[in-house]
């Protein structure tokens, strides 16, 4: 760049997430063009937007303002290139971010297994839609149901995933509580882009790590004590967009003696872990990556 150049940044994120997860940087070349990058160290993708309310003798390669989709990871987002290099240039940005995808195309048939330990009997309901919530670990929306636990018993992944995000640090659950807006969970990216969120754990419960890939059966976490509420609790919701209301699915859960449907308010339902539930994905996978059959050469 030409030492005439004037070049003002500022950055502005939006959310809470913002500073957290998504980190955008730049790199300027021989030509004058401001290069932006953006690294994603989540373990799911987010949804970015990127704008530019001041965009002087600039011109970018996307229109504005871009969205653009981030897997974790490192990745280009966008160029500005100067239009006159005799004149100087000033711009400034701003950033906002979600997690899950730009376009998820959810499966709603989904059979998921019952998170709780194989021949475990439970109490099922759901939870009512208040239209509230806004951050993972503080709603109650949508299609969650709570299954009636004890202090202590193991919560099971529902389906194949990744984990990405964890939050165990409260003490509320377990220490009598008379109310809380927030509990511990587990949360689990799927392969069509949603998400599955487990609580209510124990404190320091989780016996899985952020990244980590779990198959479904998968033990993930511990009940807490919950006595503020109705007692202990598994709570078990899946979304597309976590965090925001109304972005749940209805969900179509495998039981004992039921096999596949939604679970009905106060019934009681046994868990059972079947080998073709257990294998759904990791099958499909596997067949995906299978070499094909050379044709016969017998007549």
């Amino acid at each position: 760049m030409k030492k005439s150049a004037l070049f003002f940044l500022l950055l502005t994120t939006l959310g809470t997430q913002a500073q957290k997860v998504i980190d955008i940087s730049y790199s300027t070349d021989n030509q004058g063009r401001y290069i932006f990058t953006a690294n994603n160290k989540a373990y799911c993708p987010y949804v970015m937007r990127i704008d530019f309310p001041t965009l002087d003798n600039l011109k970018a390669d996307h229109s504005l303002p871009y969205d653009i989709e981030l897997k974790p990871g490192s990745a280009r987002i966008i160029t500005l290139s100067p239009i006159d290099k005799s004149k100087p240039t000033k711009l400034n940005y701003k950033s906002s971010n979600r997690k899950g995808l730009m376009n998820p195309v959810v499966n709603p048939n989904f059979t998921y297994l019952l998170p709780t330990a194989p021949g475990l009997e439970t109490q099922a309901y759901r939870i009512p839609n208040k239209g509230v919530g806004s951050t993972p670990g503080g709603q109650d929306s949508g299609y969650s149901v709570r299954l009636r636990a004890k202090a202590g018993d193991t919560i099971y992944a529902a389906r194949r995933g990744v984990i990405s995000a964890i939050d165990v640090s409260n003490t509320e659950n377990d220490a009598g509580a008379s109310t809380t807006t927030s509990w511990n969970f587990v949360e689990i990216y799927h392969a069509d882009g949603s998400f599955a969120q487990y609580g209510i754990l124990k404190k320091d419960g989780a016996l899985v790590k952020p990244g980590q890939p779990v198959e479904a059966g998968t033990p993930i976490g511990i009940v807490g004590g919950d006595q503020y509420g109705r007692g202990s609790e598994i709570r078990f919701s899946v979304s597309y967009y976590p965090g925001v209301p109304n972005t749940q699915i209805p969900l179509k859960i495998w039981t004992k003696g039921n096999g596949r449907g939604e679970l009905k308010q106060g019934a009681f339902y046994t868990s059972e872990f079947t080998k073709a539930l257990l294998t759904a994905e990791t099958g499909k996978a596997a067949a995906r990556k299978a070499p094909a059959k050379k044709p016969s050469s017998h007549h």
